[in-house]
């Protein structure tokens, strides 16, 4: 899942370095991998049952 989420970041920096045209499909691709970045950092956060500390 993370490999996704970078990837579609990394076509949206792609596109906007390459080709200026595409920014509303970059716009897009960016916001897309990084809603999937915090759903999966909430899912993690509140399926964890030990708090974030050492043991």
């Amino acid at each position: 899942m993370e490999f996704i989420m970078y990837t579609l970041i990394a076509i949206s920096v792609f596109l906007v370095w390459r080709k200026p045209a595409e920014e509303k499909l970059a716009f897009r691709l960016f916001w897309a991998g990084s809603a999937m970045s915090i759903i999966l950092f909430l899912i993690a956060v509140s399926s964890s049952f030990v708090p974030a500390i050492n043991l």
